[in-house]
C-alpha cells in the first residue's frame, strides 16, 4: 500500500511542476495527499505544517536563502559583480585562468539568469584563446556548477545540512575532491591545448592596486563566508554583514561618481531583491520532509527492499534519475530521498556517504536534463545545439560521477 501511495504522490508533484506550479507548493500539496493515503487526518496535516512554519530550522533556513538573493541582487545593481570580475582579469595575468574562474565567481551569487551574466565574459575570452562555439558553452556550464559541490553559500548544500542532520564542514570536506577532479577535467579537454595571448604588461604599483580592488569588491563575499568559518557566525547573520559591505561600496562609489547613484530608495532595493518563491519552496521541502518522517512504513518498505538484495545506491541512481532528471532540479531529490534513505544509515560516516552519492546523483541528473534553465540560456547566448554540448560532456561527466564513487567506495570500505 505504501508503495502505490508514494507512486501517487511523487506522480502528482512531476505533474505540478511540469505544470509551473511552485515546487514549494506542489511538495505541500504531494506531501498531504501522501500524508492522507497513509491514514493521517486533516488535523495531522494542519498541525504538520503549523509546526514546520514555526520550526527554527526552517524559519533560520527560508531567511538565510532569502540574504542569498538580496546579497546577489545588490552585488548586480550596484555593479559591483562587473567591477570584481574586471579587476579578475586583470589580477589573474592569464585568460585560461580567468575563464575557468569567472563563471565559477558569478555562480557564488543567486542572480537572476546568472549563467547568461557569465557568458559574455567566456564568449571575450574564448575568442582570445580561439575557442569553439560549443566548447565555450560547455566551459560556462562546467565552471559555473563544479562550484556547487562545496560551496557553503549554496542553498543547496546549505538545504542538504539541514534536512540530512549532518555536519555541513563534513560534508564539504567529502565532496571538494569531485569538484577539484572536475575543474581539472575541465581544464584538461577546454583549455590545455589553447595557446595564452599575449598579456599586457603592468607595473607593480599598479597591479597592486589592482588586486585591491579586486578584494574590495570582492568583500561582501569574503565577510559573508569569513563570519561564519572564522567567527563561527549563524549563515543569515554573516550574510547581513556581506549586505552591509555591499551598501557601504555603494555609498563610497556614488560620493566619488555620481553615475553609481541608484535612483531608489534602499529597502526597495533590497525588497526587489527577495525571491519569495525560494522561501516557498524551502517551506515544502520541510514540510514533505516532515510528513515522510512521520510514515514509518516508508523505512518499513525499504528495509524489506534491502533485505531482498535491491543494494542502496542502485535505488538512488533510478529515484534521483526520475525526479531530477525529469524536474530540472536538484533539491527535490533531497527533499524526497533524505527522508527515506538517511534513516537507514547504521552510522554517521554512513550517513554522510548516503547524503553525497544522493546529492552528486541528483546534481548529474539535473545537469544534464533539457530543461535545466542554465544549459538552455547558455545554448541561446552561444547559437549552439544541445547534442553539440552533450558531445563536450562525454568524458567529463562521467569521470566527475566515477570520482564520487570511488570516494563512496574508499570511505564505505577502507576508512570506516
Amino acid at each position: 500500500m505504501v508503495v502505490l501511495t508514494l507512486i501517487l504522490s511523487m506522480t502528482l508533484i512531476l505533474f505540478l511542476v511540469n505544470k509551473k506550479v511552485n515546487i514549494g507548493y506542489s511538495l505541500m500539496i504531494g506531501a498531504s495527499l501522501l500524508a492522507l493515503l497513509n491514514g493521517r487526518g486533516v488535523n495531522y496535516i494542519l498541525k504538520t505544517f503549523l509546526s514546520t512554519f514555526l520550526d527554527y530550522t526552517t524559519i533560520s533556513l527560508a531567511i538565510t536563502i532569502v540574504l542569498i538573493t538580496i546579497l546577489g541582487h545588490l552585488m548586480e545593481k550596484y555593479l559591483i559583480l562587473d567591477r570584481m570580475i574586471s579587476a579578475l582579469e586583470k589580477v589573474m595575468r592569464s585568460a585560461k585562468a580567468t575563464i575557468l574562474i569567472a563563471p565559477a565567481i558569478i555562480g557564488t551569487l543567486l542572480v537572476t539568469g546568472g549563467a547568461l551574466m557569465s557568458c559574455p565574459v567566456v564568449d571575450n575570452l574564448g575568442n582570445k584563446l580561439n575557442i569553439s562555439s560549443d566548447k565555450k558553452a560547455a566551459i560556462n556550464l562546467i565552471f559555473r556548477h563544479a562550484l556547487y559541490f562545496f560551496f557553503p553559500l549554496s542553498p543547496t548544500i546549505i538545504l542538504a545540512a539541514e534536512i540530512g542532520d549532518y555536519e555541513l564542514w563534513q560534508f564539504i570536506k567529502l565532496q571538494f575532491p569531485i569538484a577539484v577532479v572536475m575543474y581539472i577535467l575541465g581544464y584538461m579537454f577546454y583549455l590545455k591545448d589553447c595557446k595564452e595571448p599575449q598579456i599586457e604588461k603592468i607595473e607593480l604599483r599598479q597591479y597592486v592596486k589592482t588586486v585591491i580592488h579586486f578584494t574590495l569588491y570582492s568583500s561582501p563575499i569574503l565577510v559573508s563566508l569569513l563570519g561564519v568559518l572564522i567567527l563561527g557566525l549563524p549563515f543569515y547573520l554573516s550574510l547581513i554583514a556581506g549586505i552591509l559591505v555591499s551598501i557601504i561600496i555603494n555609498l563610497h562609489d556614488k560620493s566619488k561618481d555620481k553615475s553609481y547613484e541608484i535612483k531608489e530608495n534602499i529597502f526597495i532595493t533590497m525588497y526587489k531583491g527577495i525571491k519569495p518563491s525560494m522561501a516557498i519552496a524551502i517551506i515544502g521541502i520541510m514540510i514533505f520532509k516532515n510528513v515522510v518522517g512521520d510514515i514509518k512504513e516508508i523505512n518499513a518498505l525499504l528495509n524489506n527492499l534491502l533485505d531482498g538484495g535491491t543494494a542502496i545506491e542502485i535505488l538512488i541512481v533510478i529515484a534521483c534519475a526520475l525526479i531530477s532528471f525529469t524536474l530540472a532540479n536538484t533539491q527535490p531529490s533531497i527533499a524526497i530521498l533524505y527522508p527515506m534513505i538517511l534513516p537507514l544509515a547504521p552510522n554517521p560516516h554512513i550517513k554522510l556517504l548516503y547524503a553525497m552519492f544522493i546529492y552528486v546523483s541528483a546534481f548529474m541528473f539535473y545537469y544534464i536534463s533539457p530543461l535545466h534553465m542554465c544549459q538552455v540560456l547558455t545554448l541561446e547566448y552561444f547559437g549552439v545545439k544541445i547534442k553539440e554540448l552533450y558531445k563536450n560532456y562525454i568524458y567529463i561527466l562521467p569521470l566527475t560521477y566515477l570520482a564520487m564513487l570511488l570516494i563512496y567506495m574508499i570511505n564505505l570500505f577502507v576508512l570506516r
